[in-house]
């Protein structure tokens, strides 16, 4: 058997690295659920779902029924891909929160072999096929790509059209100059920053006083964005370009507002990323072979540059030029040690990639078996599967806090409202006899802080029965212990069966003080 696989492995070297990707991002699509970080579910999913069921004004080109926001968190095409997306499984009755995120993920698994393929391609423009298919085995492999790759991440998704740009400028025909455009335009359109990398090529062609190859780079990415940003956001808002400007202007006043670090913040990441000693053998020859692979090398390096000054910093914003380091930075470590031809070095670069591997399959095995952020999805979707679940509530009277909940889960988008110390339980009931806001189905308590105490004064008002404690997955109970900073989340789903009797409204709190109360916990 393991003849067969080595003369199978050997025949198609690079089908058997990507089936072999596949493998792992399939894991991932079945076992990964849940979502990263806040944006590649609220600003995607979130969005793309608010526009099926809000009914009011302004009304846009694709549905006279959708409600659009000031502006979006990114791009609208990738938001707009979804929605259509959804409206098609809409129009078939295919619902189901779980089942729709399932397809979404395998969608995006396959399609981030596109990386591993256009890595390999890329690759070869210098090295061998050795080489090339060492780094499609890193970009299949690394213990981050297929927990990444099956998230809604446009950090992520944007890397195909750049790593195809980037191919098609290697090859550098007045054909493939245009598609190298086109292919950038899609890819900021995607995640605007790209710009600072594909950018990078028309100054390249300046430099060289290649003036009407510069202009043929510059129609094909101005075709590109003209319609994905122009035209789509002039159906969507009424106004060309009106994302793009609108994301400008906000970064431009709130960058400050998110987090920060030092400038040397994304080397670490970096290091951290590939399990140091093979990131520190890559940006070492990078730095010595820097002219080389320039193509690769100086875009990453500006991209790498502004991040590292703008005030907001995370760690997301790095992964569009992931690749290109591992590419640019495999060649040219390989190129060094065939230089130097020097036992040392040998020994060194086998025993750093022994390392890499060696700690790359247990953090590559956990992470695409792992759900993350599952508390607040779990307890959506428990409530869908109800089916009466309308309206509900959350109660977090310990802390003065509101939880942002994914609705997408409980397919629904109707509003619901916080229990918070400024009104807790008497007061908010107070709210619902006055109807300013329907009566809750059900009460989710976030933690365990206090519970039976914030139980008993829910009890003393309405009727609720215990139903369900949802608890978070293993990795979101893991991460705090290693960073305390982080909270796990458990959620205590109650039922509301209804008010107690002889408790009338009127005789706790005034109409005014209950509809206010109500206005500022309410969560849309």
């Amino acid at each position: 058997m393991w003849k067969s696989i080595n003369r199978y492995y050997q025949s198609h070297p690079l089908r058997s690295v990507l089936l072999v990707g596949l493998f792992f991002r399939l894991l991932a699509v079945i076992f990964s659920k849940g979502y990263a970080f806040t944006d590649d579910h609220y600003f995607v999913i979130e969005e793309a779902q608010q526009w099926i069921f809000q009914s009011k004004e302004p009304r846009s080109f694709f549905n006279p029924n959708i409600i659009l926001q000031d502006r979006l968190s990114h791009g609208a095409l990738y938001t707009t891909l979804h929605y259509a997306l959804f409206q098609v499984y809409r129009s078939i009755g295919f619902n189901d929160p779980m089942n729709i995120m399932f397809s979404v993920r395998l969608m995006h698994a396959v399609y981030s072999l596109w990386i591993v393929f256009l890595g390999f391609k890329i690759a070869r423009h210098w090295g061998s096929p050795r080489t090339a298919i060492q780094i499609a085995w890193i970009l299949a492999l690394a213990w981050f790509m297929p927990f990444l790759s099956v998230r809604n991440l446009v950090e992520v998704v944007c890397i195909p059209p750049l790593m195809g740009a980037t191919l098609l400028f290697l090859k550098n025909t007045k054909k493939s100059l245009l598609g190298a455009g086109l292919l950038a335009a899609i890819a900021f359109s995607l995640r605007f920053q790209t710009v600072l990398f594909s950018g990078m090529f028309g100054l390249m062609l300046l430099w060289q006083l290649r003036w009407r190859d510069a202009l043929t780079l510059l129609l094909g990415f101005g075709i590109g964005s003209l319609v994905l940003l122009g035209v789509l956001d002039f159906l969507l808002f009424g106004t060309p370009f009106y994302e793009l400007i609108s994301y400008v202007e906000y970064n431009a006043t709130h960058s400050g507002e998110y987090p920060n670090g030092p400038w040397y913040q994304y080397i670490g990441v970096i290091l951290g990323m590939f399990l140091i000693f093979p990131a520190a053998n890559w940006l070492m020859a990078s730095v010595l072979k820097f002219r080389t692979y320039a193509v690769l090398l100086f875009p990453t390096l500006i991209f790498l540059l502004f991040h590292s000054y703008f005030p907001n910093k995370q760690e997301r914003f790095i992964l569009p030029v992931i690749p290109f380091l591992i590419i640019a930075g495999v060649l040219a470590w390989n190129q060094y040690c065939e230089f130097k031809k020097s036992d040392r070095i040998n020994r060194w670069s086998q025993f750093s990639m022994k390392f890499f591997w060696i700690l790359n399959a247990p953090l590559l095995f956990g992470l695409s078996l792992a759900s993350t952020r599952t508390a607040k999805m779990d307890a959506m979707y428990f409530l869908y599967q109800q089916g009466d679940a309308t309206h509900f509530a959350i109660e977090s009277t310990h802390r003065d806090y509101m939880e942002f909940m994914p609705r997408f889960y409980g397919n629904f988008w109707s509003p619901y409202q916080h229990i918070l110390p400024n009104c807790e339980a008497t007061c908010f009931f107070d709210s619902v006899a006055y109807g300013v806001h329907p009566f809750p189905k059900y009460i989710l308590f976030f933690d365990e802080e206090n519970l039976t105490e914030r139980v008993n004064k829910m009890q003393s008002v309405i009727e609720i029965d215990y139903v369900k404690t949802i608890e978070s997955s293993w990795l979101d109970q893991l991460i705090p212990k290693l960073n305390p900073v982080v909270k796990s989340q458990k959620i205590f789903v109650y039922k509301v069966k209804g008010m107690l009797e002889g408790l009338p409204a009127s005789t706790r709190t005034t109409s005014v003080k209950a509809a206010a109360a109500a206005e500022s916990t309410e969560s849309s």
